[in-house]
């Protein structure tokens, strides 16, 4: 923005120098597309003159063609005369008059929603005659505008891809002080709240929490379970000598202890160490199952 100004008026003639370019170069493009479709006219005309009159099926044939060359060569002249009324209204008074405008009104322009990219880029073709590179620890950037000004300044070199898509090294310690306490799905909420994002600055997800725990190999929930003596809901039921389903009924009536560790309310329980099972009863006067610490009787659970 502060170095088209002093370029102002160089922008606004070469805009006005590249579309009477490519105004020539379409007009000479549709005279060249008429001048072939007159001679194929006019091809065709001499090969229909030329024709027996007697072989009626070859002469209807040949009258066609021509017809049909002349048609085409009639749209021809009337796109072309339609298109260099346009073309003079385009290198009109008033269109010179808004071309010079624009050097005025650049930063709106420029910033402006409903441009393109394609058209920024065109921008500035018309403001930059090269840029020069110098690659070292950091880039120099040298800048030639037209007219001669130039500029320089200093960028860094672009990360590679490996580094750009690397989860903060903060966030991947706070998702493994989360671990020990929350499943992905809470630790991925608890991000959420914190506001941190992944590479992408993307909302965290289960999956992506995973997928850091993957890639930075930190033990998920269950394996963190499983090292502190956690069971299945197969080994207790087995130690107790009931069905998993049992099992799985207590931890939800809470006479288990129980620790989720992933959706579907999959979970670990705590052990029971040395005790002793007192099953309940049913009926009129029913009774919750008890666990009693004690020597285990040659006999098994009571």
């Amino acid at each position: 923005m502060e170095m088209v100004r002093p370029a102002a008026i160089e922008v606004a003639l070469a805009v006005e120098d590249e579309i009477a370019g490519r105004i020539e170069q379409a007009k000479s493009m549709r005279l060249k597309q008429l001048e072939r479709a007159r001679y194929e006219a006019e091809l065709a005309r001499r090969r229909y003159m030329n024709v027996d009159p007697a072989n009626r099926m070859v002469a209807d044939t040949l009258e066609a063609d021509w017809n049909d060359r002349l048609r085409r060569l009639d749209a021809l002249q009337q796109e072309h005369d339609r298109l260099r009324q346009s073309d003079q209204k385009l290198l009109g008074d008033e269109a010179r008059t808004r071309i010079r405008a624009l050097s005025d009104d650049f930063a709106n322009i420029w910033n402006d929603s409903r441009v393109e990219s394609v058209e920024r880029k065109r921008i500035l073709g018309l403001l930059i005659e090269d840029v020069t590179l110098v690659k070292s620890e950091r880039i120099s950037i040298h800048v030639r505008f037209r007219g001669g000004r130039t500029t320089s300044l200093e960028v860094d070199k672009p990360k590679p891809m490996a580094l750009v898509r690397k989860t903060q090294p903060a966030v991947v310690s706070v998702i493994d002080e989360l671990l020990e306490t929350c499943t992905d799905q809470e630790v991925a909420t608890r991000l959420n709240e914190l506001g941190h994002t992944n590479w992408q600055h993307q909302a965290f997800t289960a999956r992506k929490v995973a997928l850091v725990r993957t890639t930075y190999r930190l033990p998920s929930r269950f394996e963190r379970l499983r090292s502190r003596g956690l069971l299945t809901g197969a080994e207790l039921a087995a130690q107790l000598e009931v069905s998993q389903t049992t099992v799985h009924q207590w931890g939800r009536q809470g006479l288990l202890r129980r620790q989720i560790y992933g959706h579907d309310h999959r979970c670990l329980y705590e052990p029971l160490g040395d005790v002793v099972l007192v099953r309940g009863t049913g009926g009129r006067k029913a009774t919750q199952p008890t666990f009693i610490t004690g020597q285990a009787t040659g006999q098994g659970a009571m």
